[in-house]
């Protein structure tokens, strides 16, 4: 039996994926000049995938903190801490292998690189957790979900343009 260990890029997932972004800048140009470097797929596309794919990051990072912190009744903080960083870690091999299809042999810099970045956002969430929780007494599931939003805009920012980018 032949069994792929890799993630396959014309796998049916993805041209579902494909399929539902597609239509997303297939605008032309507006400037056209020789300088321009041509961009092999559209920054749209990419976005989408994103998208689609961090929810599976989001997931894991929701439901570990749901089974944390309603579930065990362990305190806030330990519980987002704990969840970040699986949430961080499918993040990582998630947009490296499926979002950029970023091809290198520094995976670990990268990773590194990308825990850094990851750092700032959790920061953020962290701050935005204690905000809502702690000083404005609202729920933990509410706050969480705002610090979340926060930090998918700012991952995709830093993964796009810092930890994966391409080199045309």
């Amino acid at each position: 039996m032949n069994k792929k260990t890799d993630f396959d890029e014309e796998s049916p997932l993805t041209k579902v994926i494909d399929d539902i972004s597609e239509g997303i800048n297939d605008a032309g140009t507006v400037f056209n000049s020789e300088e321009t470097p041509v961009i092999p797929e559209s920054t749209g596309k990419e976005a989408v995938r994103y998208l689609l794919w961090g929810l599976l990051s989001v997931i894991v990072n929701f439901g570990t903190f749901f089974l944390l912190y309603h579930a065990m009744h362990l305190n806030y903080q330990f519980a987002n801490i704990v969840a970040w960083f699986l949430g961080v870690q499918v993040g990582f091999w998630v947009d490296r292998v499926i979002v950029f299809h970023h091809k290198s042999n520094t995976a670990f810099r990268e990773m590194l690189a990308f825990y850094g970045t990851r750092i700032l956002t959790f920061l953020i969430e962290t701050a935005t957790l204690w905000v809502g929780i702690s000083l404005l007494s609202a729920g933990g599931t509410g706050s969480k979900i705002v610090g979340q939003l926060l930090a998918i805009i700012g991952n995709y920012v830093l993964s796009k343009f810092f930890i994966f980018k391409n080199k045309y």
